[in-house]
């Protein structure tokens, strides 16, 4: 018997699986999605212990209020798109943050080297997919989705390859071969997320972060955390030829950016790339910054930083003030913990609202 219908229940898993790609074309104002600490295995680096885990998490997540899918997160640390190009992880010295020091020093070295095949056994990708199909198959399932290894952006991953002071004073100094590097990471990048795709029979709903539900036919989720580091300009000159090739191959951009990013926002929204949707972190980016987005139909994933700020008790309370004050305008996917205070009785509510 398929276990994901047992635990979700057949009309339930449709049903939400409908309501999520009503949303990404228009529909509804807001979703509201739980996800558990319970039988964690993120990061574990251990084959069998996520294998293990994943099953008796899916079952615990199937019972919470929601819009929660059932997918298989192959999070191996936010590296592995830049190891195809040699990198060698390691952690630092606390144990629990994994990291790559850069491939190389030198732009003319990052520019003669060539990753290793999107599908080469021992890295991110196959890993991924080898688990992900073992699991469906211990759970007699085709109704699993997976949150692929970590997805960085062009720029991201050309600063993890190269050292990223020699790429920024490059960005001034040698432009062209800027532009020829970042070229060749994208035509990576696009492989990589095809492999991917291809791999999971089309049954990708987004990266290891955030916890939103993007099938893959829709668009890609991607990282794109050196927004805070570039002006506007830089970001236009060399990013959004980048993005522009990712959309024209893989869809909509649904985009991870924790820092300060609200000046690209209008960058972004006159761009023309489609940007479906766009994850930031409250103090440093505010809604309001990215309304230029939202007008172009941008969803926007709000978090918060409670110790940065003094406005809000917590994020339940951040996300009913946005509800409050934008919510006639601006659409919403809100990403919770269960054990965040209030998460549980706002994911009920929303519950709630939705049609029977």
């Amino acid at each position: 018997m398929d276990r994901i219908l047992e635990w979700y229940g057949a009309d339930n898993y449709h049903a939400r699986l409908e309501t999520v790609r009503r949303f990404w074309t228009g529909e509804g104002r807001h979703l509201v999605s739980l996800s558990t600490t319970q039988h964690n295995y993120r990061q574990t680096f251990d084959d069998e212990t996520m294998l293990r885990e994943a099953p008796h998490q899916l079952q615990y997540m199937a019972g919470l209020p929601g819009l929660n899918l059932p997918a298989f997160l192959a999070d191996f640390g936010t590296i592995s798109t830049a190891r195809y190009w040699g990198g060698t992880p390691r952690f630092d010295s606390t144990g629990d943050n994994i990291f790559l020091d850069p491939v190389t020093d030198r732009l003319d070295d990052a520019l003669a080297r060539t990753p290793l095949p999107v599908d080469q056994p021992d890295l991110d990708a196959a890993r991924g997919l080898r688990l992900f199909h073992r699991l469906c198959e211990s759970l007699q399932t085709d109704c699993l989705w997976l949150r692929t290894p970590d997805m960085q952006g062009p720029l991201n991953t050309a600063g993890m390859i190269l050292n990223q002071e020699e790429l920024f004073v490059n960005l001034h100094l040698q432009p062209a071969d800027v532009h020829r590097f970042l070229d060749n990471v994208t035509s990576f990048l696009i492989d990589y997320a095809t492999f991917l795709r291809n791999g999971a029979q089309g049954r990708i709903c987004g990266n290891i972060w955030p916890y939103t539900f993007l099938p893959a036919d829709l668009g890609v989720s991607l990282t794109e955390d050196m927004m805070p580091l570039l002006s506007a300009e830089l970001y236009a000159e060399f990013a959004l030829p980048t993005l522009k090739r990712l959309a024209g191959e893989l869809g909509s951009l649904l985009i991870h950016c924790c820092g300060e990013w609200g000046r690209h926002a209008r960058t972004l929204a006159e761009s023309g790339v489609p940007v479906c949707g766009a994850e930031y972190h409250y103090p440093w980016t505010t809604v309001k910054e990215l309304l230029p987005l939202t007008e172009t139909g941008t969803v926007l994933i709000p978090m918060i930083k409670p110790d940065k700020q003094d406005r809000f008790t917590g994020i339940v309370d951040y996300y009913r003030y946005l509800l409050k004050e934008f919510g006639n305008d601006v659409r919403f996917w809100f990403c919770l913990f269960e054990d965040v205070p209030g998460a549980l009785a706002f994911a009920r509510e929303w519950d709630a609202s939705q049609p029977s």
